[in-house]
């Protein structure tokens, strides 16, 4: 009884203490008007007299990447507008836009892409979550959704949406637990008197009643939480890289994707109604495997059934290409060829069907550059023959990835 007649009277003793401050203060407030700024002095003073803020805030401007490279865009991969039609498979792991340029003209093409599965439940300040997630739970989080949109020289437009999923990952730094232990550990020594200051400031608003005084203490708890967030923000930018820092020794793991997607033709005769042309329905799978620190080949394999609208009639085509990659994670150069089968021959030279841009045989010499953490330019010239070895056409292509961080 004695014990807890002296903890009551502590707390009684520090609530008249704290309002007696706040009546010497009310005169300050008249002249300064700033009750926000004096409320967290006092509580600062109050609470946690040995803490400050610079202790909270130095979040980084620059988030970094956990990615081993930027890949690009499933949307862009089926309609054959990025500079390799044999595309390095791997996960993003945020929101990606992607722009391409695929013509002797300045004509702008955009694609948007996501990983909605990671971004609503693995996406947060600790990777616990992730790390005790199960295997089919951590591929389904790969899922990576997309949607691109092109216009070709002829004003003909392409519209494909693809979704993508990673079957197989060499390495995953984001699994390594003891990766994370030093930082997890400081970023929780860092949290625990913010937590405590948030716990000490509900207590005393149990106590005042006067509103306006309440409201003034509120927005003090108000910018604790806040702090807090920045400090969660922080931590998510710290795992990423320590992450980044794995992925540049590895950047030429070996990956496996198997994407599905949809693809249309039109043109825009009017606002309100689109022609259809022509429409298919694609799979492929892209696995690669590196060699030493410098080298990464990818295949592909491919199948496409596209259906022309004007007659109903059906072609299915048939591709498989290898890229061989040589560089590093900041650029690197690539020179790729890609053989494609089909049921029509005459479907290479239609434009309104041949919706993947597809030829017998094409030929791709390119290089990606890494610019940024964020930014990737690709760029590339394609050069397309016939069945019987003959050239056709070379067009050089450019493209820019922007991760959305």
């Amino acid at each position: 009884m004695i014990k807890d007649l002296d903890k009551f009277e502590m707390s009684a003793l520090m609530i008249k203490l704290f309002e007696c401050r706040i009546k010497c203060l009310e005169l300050h407030l008249k002249q300064s008007q700033n009750i926000t700024k004096l409320f967290l002095i006092l509580i600062l003073c109050f609470i946690r007299p040995n803490y400050s803020f610079t202790q909270i805030g130095s979040t980084s401007d620059f988030p970094v990447a956990s990615e081993f490279s930027i890949p690009v865009s499933p949307a862009f991969d089926l309609i054959g507008v990025n500079n390799a039609l044999v595309a390095r498979p791997g996960n993003i792991r945020d929101f990606k836009v992607d722009w391409a340029f695929k013509s002797w003209r300045l004509r702008p093409n955009l694609a948007l892409q996501a990983q909605p599965i990671w971004e609503v439940i693995y996406n947060r300040r600790t990777l616990e979550k992730y790390q005790k997630a199960s295997l089919l739970m951590r591929t389904l989080s790969t899922i990576d959704l997309s949607a691109g949109t092109i216009e070709d020289d002829s004003q003909l437009r392409r519209l494909s949406f693809a979704a993508k999923i990673t079957v197989y990952q060499q390495r995953d730094a984001l699994l390594n637990a003891k990766l994370f232990e030093e930082s997890a550990k400081s970023f929780d020594e860092r949290r625990a008197p913010i937590e405590d200051s948030i716990h000490e400031i509900k207590k005393v608003l149990r106590f005042i009643k006067n509103s306006e005084k309440k409201d003034s203490l509120q927005s003090v708890l108000d910018a604790y939480r806040n702090q807090s967030d920045l400090l969660d923000i922080e931590q998510k930018r710290s795992n990423l890289e320590i992450a980044s820092l794995y992925t540049k020794k590895f950047w030429n793991s070996s990956f496996v994707d198997v994407a599905f997607g949809r693809v249309f033709s039109y043109r825009n005769d009017t606002l309100l109604r689109l022609d259809l042309k022509g429409t298919g329905i694609a799979a492929w799978i892209n696995a690669s495997i590196g060699i030493g620190n410098k080298i990464l080949i990818t295949s592909m394999v491919r199948t496409v059934m596209v259906e022309d609208d004007l007659n109903g009639e059906k072609n299915v085509l048939w591709s498989g290409g290898l890229n061989f990659r040589y560089g590093s994670p900041k650029f690197n150069f690539f020179a790729e060829g890609v053989f494609t089968q089909t049921n029509n021959e005459t479907i290479f030279a239609n434009l309104n069907v041949n919706l993947i841009q597809a030829n017998s045989l094409s030929t791709s010499y390119g290089g990606d550059w890494r610019i940024s953490r964020n930014v990737m330019l690709s760029y590339g010239v394609r050069v397309d023959y016939s069945s019987t070895f003959k050239f056709q056409t070379i067009s050089p292509i450019a493209g820019i990835a922007c991760m959305m961080r």
